[in-house]
């Protein structure tokens, strides 16, 4: 798996992040669920990446296709992370830290849990502040972020309980400048560069910035009716308000500051049956949820600048009214069983997958108000209707104990990716006609892919190694297109591939105290068909994915001393394209991470931790993030964002 993030601490204010597994790289930002409930919105604010503390996640895991039934996201073609929640302790308690580090961050958060008290109740509540300065460039990324959490455990009796998760996260920060491709190839020349002090210049960055507000609730209805059933209700909502605003933003002229404003909720509901019978574990489950767009966007302003600050100029043609969501239903069914040493899991789900319906609105001679109250007195234009598609997605695996040591694993799965939303500002922007808009609308569908793995697993007292060989078709792939001989780009559902390519992890225990470990990754994701463009095709045959690259390596080892630990970390990343052409290679680079620990216990009060990070160790210039958001600079459908140089982050804590 690849992650990257504009910025050290994964504080960049509402900023993009990339993950990349298996040959697939999410254009759509860090979709993954939290607690197995997907709470994550197509696009495009801060969402989840912050609206959950790390020190609230009792874990993170990587979920790789193929999946089974239950695991549900908005997108699994891609595969995803799963947040779980730290819910509160049955012991009272609580916990404290700072952080500091280089380019003025720090970082400071509380916990409290009450432990379980006599009415059956338990809950934690707590609290964070950061901050952090643009390491290229003027201006605070993020300016401030404060978070607060609440979450409660209530044992209404035996059989049932229920839990309830709220938390609130406001930010304000500059944001990142993303790279043209010639500044990314010249990181001698544009390395640091970033946006200024300058209040007459569209590179300030007071004028390029986020401000969001999110809040969340997540609950949880456990129910046990017999011995050997478990009914699990997970209701969830999400809203986010602010704005993303600066130049490069969809409508805006080159000489204007853009303003996206950005009201959207989402919520729905997760629901399961777990019973056994005849011999066999059951799951039966619903999954409903509705998305308000944006994402794409539906409301976009522009400003210019004068000796005095910005002055409204104009409505761009993005202003939008959704008149139906992004709504995703899926039920299904799963069942699990043992024959002998053999483990059978199969299944399948159903999903039904609304794509919004927008009403396009001409906004000139409208003055700067609110989205609502610029689409109430501006002049409708025309309606783009979306469309439902439906899909099944089966699933069956196997786990083979070999030995009490060995295990093999096989397994098949369907899987749903992204449709093409990106395509929509250019439909609205590009004058065509309602009708042209329509069909070229009505290309835009979940991608689909077939997924098979084999795996193997040996684990020792002192050792382990999984490797693990995976083969995955693609169908309707959202891709982004570039038009030969021209600087048209344009994100559509017409790819069709494959991917071929083995991991491997292992660690091995030579010494009491000293663990060494690593990853591997070979991958050949490629279009097996050229793409169709209009009345021409793009010569993609045979080109590997866009941002994937082909191999990924870690090296590292973890030695102990008493209470100090120590853990040098290498990683590589492989050569990649910005492009579905190859025009725009991305070299590959190797970086070097260092951590030091110390964790103490402190009688009668808990435990001390002190850490230590020293992170790309010999500031290696290389580019992290690419990014295909709907914040472009010039025509590419690509932006580029440099990794983040020599950093130095320490932090203290105590729990009690």
């Amino acid at each position: 798996m690849m992650v990257q993030t504009p910025d050290p601490y994964g504080l960049a204010s509402g900023g993009p992040i990339g993950i990349s597994i298996r040959g697939e790289s999410s254009i759509k930002g860090a979709i993954g669920t939290v607690d197995g409930i997907p709470i994550s919105a197509i696009d495009p604010g801060a969402g989840q990446q912050f609206l959950f503390d790390s020190e609230n996640l009792l874990s993170v895991s990587l979920l790789t296709p193929p999946f089974a039934p239950e695991h549900i996201s908005v997108f699994t073609q891609e595969g995803y992370l799963n947040r779980n929640i730290r819910w509160a302790s049955d012991h009272f308690g609580g916990e404290v830290s700072q952080s500091i580090g280089s380019f003025g961050f720090h970082k400071t958060f509380v916990r409290l849990d009450s432990g379980l008290l006599p009415t059956g109740t338990k809950f934690f509540i707590s609290s964070s502040y950061a901050h952090a300065d643009s390491w290229r460039g003027n201006g605070s990324a993020p300016d401030y972020r404060y978070n607060g959490t609440f979450g409660v455990t209530q044992q209404i009796s035996r059989r049932l309980t229920a839990k309830l998760f709220a938390v609130y996260d406001s930010m304000k920060g500059a944001s990142y400048l993303p790279l043209t491709y010639a500044q990314a190839s010249n990181l001698g020349t544009f390395y640091y560069l970033g946006y200024n002090s300058d209040p007459q210049s569209l590179s300030y960055s007071g004028y390029n910035q986020q401000k969001f507000k999110d809040y969340a609730l997540v609950g949880e209805i456990r129910w046990r009716p017999t011995s050997q059933s478990t009914l699990i209700i997970k209701p969830f909502y999400n809203q986010e308000d602010g704005y993303t605003m600066g130049t490069g933003l969809p409508g805006v002229k080159p000489n204007q500051i853009g303003y996206w404003s950005i009201h959207h909720h989402l919520y729905g509901i997760l629901s399961k049956l777990d019973f056994h019978y005849a011999h066999t574990d059951f799951t039966l489950g619903y999954w409903y949820e509705n998305i308000q767009p944006p994402g794409p966007p539906t409301a976009v302003k522009a400003f210019n600048i004068t000796p005095s600050g910005l002055q409204f100029s104009n409505w761009t043609p993005l202003l939008v009214n959704p008149v139906a969501n992004n709504v995703f239903n899926s039920p299904y069914i799963q069942a699990k069983r043992s024959f002998g040493p053999v483990m059978i899991t199969a299944g399948v789900r159903y999903l039904m997958e609304q794509i919004p319906t927008l009403s396009v609105y001409n906004g000139s001679g409208v003055g700067d108000v609110s989205p609502s109250q610029a689409v109430s007195e501006a002049v409708f234009r025309y309606t783009i209707n979306g469309h439902t598609d439906y899909q099944w997605l089966p699933y069956i695996g196997a786990v083979y104990r070999w030995m009490p040591h060995v295990s093999l694993t096989a397994a098949y799965g369907r899987d749903n990716g992204g449709p093409a939303l990106e395509m929509w500002p250019k439909l609205v922007l590009s004058g065509m006609s309602a009708n042209a808009a329509q069909n070229a609308w009505n290309t835009t569908r979940p991608g689909t892919s077939n997924a098979f793995s084999l795996g193997l697993s040996i684990t020792h007292a002192r050792w382990y190694l999984r490797p693990d060989v995976f083969y995955t078709t693609y169908n309707h792939k959202d891709v982004p297109i570039n038009v030969p001989c021209t600087t048209m780009f344009y994100n559509q559902n017409l790819g069709v591939g494959r991917a071929l390519g083995m991991e491997i992890q292992g660690a091995v225990e030579p010494l009491d105290d000293l663990q060494i470990f690593g990853s591997a990754a070979y991958d050949r994701a490629y279009f097996t068909q050229n793409i169709p463009y209009g009345q021409t095709t793009l010569p993609t045959n045979g080109m590997q994915f866009p941002d994937v690259p082909k191999f990924l390596a870690t090296l590292g080892l973890r030695y102990r001393y008493h209470d100090f630990s120590v853990s040098p970390v290498i990683q590589y990343t492989g050569l990649r394209y910005a492009d579905s052409l190859h025009t725009q290679p991305v070299p590959a680079y190797c970086i070097t991470n260092l951590n030091f620990a110390y964790h103490r216990p402190v009688p009668h009060v808990g435990a001390f931790t002190a850490r230590l990070q020293l992170l790309n160790l010999f500031n290696r210039h290389y580019i992290g993030l690419v990014s295909q958001n709907y914040v472009q600079t010039g025509a590419s459908a690509a932006t580029f964002y440099p990794g983040a140089p020599f950093t130095v982050v320490g932090s203290i804590g105590l729990q009690f």
